[in-house]
C-alpha cells in the first residue's frame, strides 16, 4: 500500500472511531458547536477587545511595570504580562474565551460523571455556552472569565473521586483557590470554605495539610511582591475603603459616634434616599477627599476599615437590612441599574466601544491609558463591525440568564442537598450533604461576600453562574457505584471463622 493510501485510511480510521464518541455525546456537542461559533461571532463583532474603564487600565498597569496595584487585586495583571509577548489584546480574549468553553466542558464532564443524562448534563452547560452577558465578560480586558475558570476546575477537582481520591487533588484545588485569590477577592473566602469542607467530610489530616501548605505558596508570593513595593504586607490598600462604601448607605454618625479622626468619612446629609454603596468611593465630592493623602493610600485606608467596622458594630440591622437588598438584586428578571444605570451599560455589547476612562488619562508619570493600550496591544479602541456587532447586541438583549431563573437554579442545588439527607445523611459527616454541596456553598458565597463587602454588580453575579449551574446539576445524582473491599479486609473476612449456631 502506497504513503498517500495508508494516510487516507489512517485518517478514515481515525474519523470512523471519533463519531462514535460525538454521537454518545450529541446534545453536548451541538450547544458546544453554538458557543464557539458565538465566541468566534463576538470576536469579529468588538475587535480587539472591550475595555472596563480603570479596571483594565489598572491591570495593564500592572502587566506594563510589574508593580501590583492599590486598589484592586493584579493576579490578573500577571496573567497579561504572560501574555504579554503576542502584543495582541487578541490573544488574551481568545484565551478567555477559550476557559470559558473549557468551564462548559468540565461542567458536562462532572454532570456525566455523576449519572446525569446527555441532554441534562448539556442543560447545566447553557447559561455559560450561550448567554450574552457571558460572552461580552470573556470578551473584555477583566479577570472575570479567568476566576471562574480558576474556581470551577477546583470545584471539578474536588468531585471528581466520588470517595477518597488521591492526595495531590485535594491540594491542586486548594492551590487553584488560591491563585483566584491573587485576581479576586472572593478567592480567599472560597479557600477557606474549602478547607472547612475537608474538614467536614472527614478528608483527613495529610489532605488538609497539603491544601493549606499548597494555597500557602501564591498568596505568600503575593504578599512579598506587595511588600517589595509598598514596605508593609498586604494584598491591596483598598479592603477598609471598600467596606466603608458598604456602610455609606445606612451609616449615621450620630449613632456610631466616630473619634474625631474618622468624622471626616461620616455621609453627608443629603435629602431623599442615598445612593449605591460604591459610588461613594468614585463620586467628585466623596467623603474619601475629607482625609488627606491618595484615595488608596495605607492610612486612608486602615482610617476607613476602622470607621467601617464601628459602623456595623453600632448598627447591625442598617448593615443587615442593606446586604439583603442588594443581595436580592441578585435574583431580579431584568439586570437591575444598579449601582448607576451607566455602570450596568459597561456589560451590554450596544456601549463596548465608549471610552469609560479617557484615554488621556494619566496613569503612572507621563503614561497615558492609550499609550499603555498601544505599548500592550497596538489599538487605543474597541471597533464594532457590522452586521456582527448589531447582532451581538440584539442577542444579548433576549438570550441570557434572568436572575430569577438564577434563583430557581440554586434553588435545585438546595434541594439536591436536602434530599442527600434523607436516611440519615444529616448526621453522617463523610458524605454530608451529597455531591452538590461545595459547588452550591461556593456560588452561595460568590453572589453574598461581594454584597457584604463592597456593593452588587452583574458582573459578581455572572461568576457566580458556571458553579452554581454545577450544584443544580449534581441534584440529579445517581447514587455512587459501589466499591470492592480492600485486600486487606477482604482477606481478614475470609479468614474469620465462621458464627456459631
Amino acid at each position: 500500500m502506497s504513503a498517500p493510501t495508508r494516510s487516507v485510511s489512517n485518517a478514515v480510521y481515525r474519523a470512523a472511531a471519533v463519531w462514535p464518541l460525538l454521537a454518545r455525546h450529541r446534545w453536548f456537542v451541538a450547544a458546544f458547536t453554538a458557543g464557539l461559533a458565538l465566541r468566534v461571532i463576538t470576536m469579529i463583532g468588538f475587535p480587539p477587545a472591550i475595555w472596563f474603564g480603570g479596571d483594565s487600565a489598572s491591570y495593564l498597569s500592572t502587566a506594563l511595570r510589574h508593580a501590583p496595584g492599590t486598589s484592586r487585586l493584579s493576579g490578573y495583571g500577571i496573567m497579561l504580562l504572560l501574555l504579554r509577548p503576542f502584543h495582541s489584546f487578541a490573544v488574551v480574549t481568545t484565551v478567555q474565551h477559550l476557559l470559558g468553553l473549557a468551564m462548559a466542558v468540565l461542567i458536562y464532564a462532572v454532570a456525566r460523571r455523576y449519572g446525569l443524562p446527555g441532554w441534562g448534563a448539556t442543560l447545566t452547560t447553557l447559561p455559560v455556552l450561550l448567554s450574552g452577558y457571558q460572552l461580552e465578560l470573556e470578551q473584555e480586558i477583566l479577570p472575570s472569565a479567568a476566576f471562574s475558570f480558576l474556581v470551577l476546575l477546583a470545584v471539578t477537582l474536588a468531585l471528581w473521586w466520588r470517595g477518597r481520591g488521591p492526595l495531590w487533588a485535594p491540594a491542586a484545588a486548594g492551590l487553584l483557590l488560591a491563585v483566584s485569590a491573587t485576581f479576586w477577592p472572593v478567592g480567599l473566602p472560597l479557600l477557606l470554605l474549602y478547607l472547612a469542607y475537608l474538614l467536614l467530610r472527614r478528608a483527613g489530616w495529610r489532605a488538609v495539610t497539603a491544601t493549606a501548605l499548597m494555597a500557602a505558596v501564591p498568596l505568600g508570593a503575593y504578599l512579598l511582591w506587595f511588600n517589595g513595593y509598598y514596605q508593609r504586607l498586604a494584598f491591596t490598600s483598598s479592603d477598609g475603603i471598600y467596606l466603608w462604601s458598604r456602610t455609606m448607605t445606612f451609616a449615621d454618625c450620630a449613632v456610631i459616634h466616630p473619634p474625631v479622626g474618622e468624622r471626616g468619612l461620616c455621609p453627608r446629609r443629603r435629602p431623599g434616599p442615598r445612593p449605591a454603596a460604591s459610588t461613594f468611593i468614585w463620586d467628585a465630592h466623596s467623603p474619601l477627599n475629607n482625609v488627606p493623602g491618595r484615595k488608596f493610600s495605607a492610612s486612608k485606608n486602615a482610617l476607613a476599615l476602622n470607621f467601617a467596622l464601628r459602623a456595623i458594630a453600632a448598627q447591625p440591622g442598617g448593615y443587615l437590612t442593606d446586604v439583603l437588598h442588594d443581595f436580592s438584586l441578585t435574583f431580579a428578571w431584568r439586570v437591575p441599574p444598579h449601582p448607576t444605570a451607566e455602570m450596568t451599560r459597561r456589560y451590554q455589547f450596544a456601549h463596548a466601544t465608549r471610552h469609560w476612562i479617557s484615554p488621556g488619562s494619566v496613569v503612572v508619570g507621563s503614561h497615558t491609558v492609550a499609550s499603555d493600550e498601544r505599548a500592550y496591544g497596538g489599538a487605543t479602541t474597541t471597533l464594532a463591525v457590522q452586521p456582527f456587532a448589531g447582532w451581538l447586541s440584539a442577542y444579548q438583549r433576549v438570550v441570557y440568564l434572568p436572575g430569577t431563573l438564577l434563583g430557581l437554579v440554586l434553588l435545585t442545588g438546595l434541594g439536591g442537598i436536602v434530599r442527600a439527607w434523607r436516611g440519615g445523611g444529616i448526621r453522617r459527616l463523610a458524605g454530608w450533604g451529597g455531591p452538590g454541596l461545595l459547588p452550591w456553598a461556593s456560588s452561595l458565597a460568590l453572589l453574598l461576600v461581594p454584597v457584604m463587602t463592597a456593593d452588587y454588580s452583574q458582573r459578581y453575579t455572572l461568576i457566580a453562574v458556571p458553579v452554581a449551574a454545577l450544584a443544580a446539576a449534581l441534584a440529579f445524582a445517581g447514587p455512587a457505584p459501589a466499591t470492592a473491599p480492600e485486600p486487606a479486609v477482604a482477606a481478614a473476612r475470609v479468614a474469620a471463622p465462621a458464627p456459631r449456631p
